[in-house]
């Protein structure tokens, strides 16, 4: 079983994220939007990074980080 375990992109709208492929970690950032079918999402624009898209085809993990500090407190 993989760790973190995969989450539904869907789920992520909104909500913190780190985007991690092949193991590293790619950016972190806010979900601004994610496909109908679940399997894209976009980061927002953050001071010098511009609003990004991430596929679950091309390798992309997605974790949220907004869910674990919710659960915290």
């Amino acid at each position: 079983m993989e760790w973190p375990p995969e989450q539904d992109w869907e789920d992520l709208l909104g909500q913190q994220v780190q985007i991690r492929k092949d193991g590293h970690l790619i950016r972190i950032g806010y979900v601004e939007d994610v496909t109908q079918t679940g399997d894209a999402l976009w980061l927002e624009n953050h001071g010098i990074d511009p609003r990004k898209l991430f596929t679950k085809a091309d390798g992309y993990t997605a974790t949220s980080l907004t869910a674990g500090l919710q659960n915290q407190t």
